[in-house]
Order: C-alpha cells, then structure tokens, then sequence
C-alpha cells in the first residue's frame, strides 16, 4: 500500500504550485489547488533510479534504453488496449510543445484549426500564437455531463477547418470519450480531411467503470489521420523532468511531424527517459491506488457541495484530478468570484474562463493532493460563502 495521506513539504523547492502562491495569489497562506501537478511522493522506484543515474559523474548525450520504448508499449497494450510498435514512438519534452510541431508541420499561417471550449488554455494560445486562426466549438450540456456537438462542429469543418485538437480525457470538464463518440468524430474529421490531434496526457486517471480509448484505437481511418500525445507526466507526478511522446501511426504523417520536431533540435533529457522507463515498467500498482484515492477525493467534494454547499455544482469526473465546480448561483462576477476565493476562503482555483467563455462563473479545483488538505480547502470555502 502507498501512503497517499502523507504530507509531502514542497516549498523551498522552486516548487511553481507552492512557492509562487503569494506572487500569484498575493497571499503565502493560501492553499494552491490549481496547476495540475500533485502533492503526493513519486513511485518510490523513480526516486530510486534518479538518485543511481544522479550519482554518476557525467551527464553527457543520452539516447534512450530499449526499456524505454518497450515499457511505453507494454502498459499501452495492457491497460488501453494500444498496440504500438517502436517506431511509432517520437519523444517530445511535452504535449503542448508536440502540439506547436504538429501544428507547424501540418498546417499554415491562417488556417483554421477547431477545439471544444471550455477546454486546456495552451490550445487556444499555442493556436494564436503559430498565427493559425481559432475556430471554437462549445460543449453540450446535458445535465452536468458535456457532449461534443457534432453538427456545429461539421458546420465548422466545412468551413475549411484543417486540424483538430482533442482532450481526452478532457481538461476541465473530466470526460472520458466513449469509442461511439470518438469514432464519430473520426469520421467527421475524415469526411473534411481535417487532421485530429489527440492530446491524452490524463489517460492513465480514469474512475468508476469509465475506460480510456485512444483516438487510435477507433478505426484504421483514425491511425490514418491521428496524431496522438501523451506523457507520464500528470499520471506519475513528474512534470518537471518534461518528458512526453508523439505515438503517430502513418508513416507519412509521422515523417512531417519528426522533421518539423528535428528541426528545432530539441530533445528529452537523460533523467526524463529512466523516469519514464520505470514508470511505465513499474508503476502499475502505484497508479491503481492513485485512482481508488483520487476517486474518494473527488466523492468527498461532490457530497460536500450536496450538502455543505449547495449553490455550488458539481460532479465526480470520469477522469482527471480535476474538479469543475460551478458557483455561478451566486451571482458573483468572475473576477468578484476569484477574489473571494483567494483573499475570503483562501483557496487557490483557476478561473473557469481561462478555459472559454463557457467557464465563466466556474472554477477549477486540483484534487490531487492528501485529502486533509482537501477538507481543510473545503471547510475555509464554505465559510467564506457562507458570510
């Protein structure tokens, strides 16, 4: 058993999340909950391996160990059903940065690339920012579940849309895409000859009877058009070693995408190949009881808001470590809302309109860390709301 209650000390450690609270939130005593890292200790066997390779004195050019291929594929075809065969594999320091290449090797300045807001905010700004025009489709409601709306979406691909880019597991709203509703989507991306990025960085948190599919796991159309990104980054609490990977499938489509990536002659360092080797070939066990606590964490805010909080909505994700929660009951501007939550209840969220229009009078709250202090961030929330 791993010990996910026990309080990890990170300031002090140019920790992003603790150590620039009072530079971000204009307070120390703050409680950050909002950058999608967590507070709890990496796979021990990381550490381990980390502190070996650490200990020898040079730290020249790295190639990566055959292991690290071998155990990306392994715990894909085990636990998401992905075959994978070694080449398909093209290490990238992180998603956003694979998403910036993909963009720059498969579209132009000026074309249209289409995203489902609220959504990750690098999306939009890596879009803008390579001069691409935006193209937003928003999610459906239905109940507190969001769906894809595939005709509005059709509309916009018509329109000479030619990349989409896809969350999945999505980031804020916590969907786990069904096969139906991603086989849809291929064959409306297929239809446009519009090519489908798939951003699955959170795949490895998934709850509750829900299963991830990868995009390239639909049909043999989407291995055809399908840029897929992942990362054991979020799953295994190493964001900072910056290590994720392209898996692309065509061959065509994977030699555009490496020589826009080649390019730019940048690479994964030696620390980021062992930790993603040992992650991927020992860390099967540690992400199961990862999930069980993440999944109780998130129950404990949804009965809270029931029953503490009642003007506040929401819901258990099918996945993520990420929480919508809604507070628009209150009436409150969003930037009224964020203050109160900063300075009152002395939480740290982020604002649900950075992820869209759609995410104004929402709030994004981080789970992933000893449930102590989830109870704690709970309870200061209340009573700020309840003044």
């Amino acid at each position: 058993m791993y010990n996910f209650d026990k309080l990890v000390e990170r300031k002090g450690t140019e920790c992003m999340k603790w150590d620039f609270v009072e530079k971000i939130y204009g307070s120390a005593d703050v409680i950050p909950l909002w950058i999608a890292d967590m507070d709890f200790e990496v796979l021990p066997e990381i550490r381990e391996a980390l502190e070996k390779r650490a200990a020898h004195p040079t730290y020249g050019y790295t190639a990566s160990a055959p292991a690290y291929r071998e155990n990306i594929i392994k715990w894909n075809q085990e636990r998401n059903g992905l075959t994978i065969e070694k080449e398909e594999i093209v290490p990238v320091p992180g998603v956003v940065t694979a998403i910036a290449f993909a963009l720059n090797a498969l579209t132009k300045e000026g074309d249209k690339v289409l995203i489902n807001t609220p959504v990750y905010n690098p999306f939009a700004s890596t879009i803008k920012g390579l001069n691409r025009e935006l193209v937003t489709s928003s999610l459906k409601c239905e109940g507190h579940k969001r769906v894809m709306d595939l005709a509005d979406m059709e509309e916009k691909m018509k329109d000479g849309v030619k990349m989409m880019i896809l969350c999945n597991p999505h980031n804020p709203i916590g969907r786990v895409w069904t096969k139906e509703e991603l086989s849809q989507l291929v064959d409306l991306c297929a239809k446009y000859n519009v090519y489908l990025f798939s951003d699955e960085i959170h795949s490895d948190i998934v709850y509750g009877g829900h299963k991830h599919c990868s995009a390239l796991t639909v049909s043999e159309k989407a291995k055809e058009i399908s840029i897929v990104a992942m990362a054991p980054s979020k799953t295994f609490n190493i964001a900072g070693l910056k290590s994720s990977m392209f898996i692309i499938q065509n061959p065509e489509l994977r030699e555009k995408v490496s020589a826009s990536y080649n390019a730019f002659h940048v690479g994964v360092d030696l620390f980021a190949y062992k930790a993603t080797e040992v992650a991927y070939g020992y860390g099967a066990k540690w992400v199961d009881e990862l999930n069980e606590y993440l999944y109780e964490n998130a129950k404990f805010v949804t009965e809270f808001c029931e029953t503490q909080l009642p003007k506040v909505k929401t819901f258990v994700p099918e996945g993520t470590y990420l929480m919508w929660l809604d507070f628009s009951a209150y009436g409150l501007s969003q930037e009224d809302l964020m203050n109160k939550l900063k300075t009152e209840a002395k939480v740290g969220m982020n604002s649900g309109a950075t992820y869209g229009d759609e995410g104004v009078g929402y709030a994004r709250l981080n789970i992933g860390c000893p449930k102590f202090m989830l109870e704690q961030a709970m309870n200061q929330i209340k009573a700020a709301f309840e003044k």
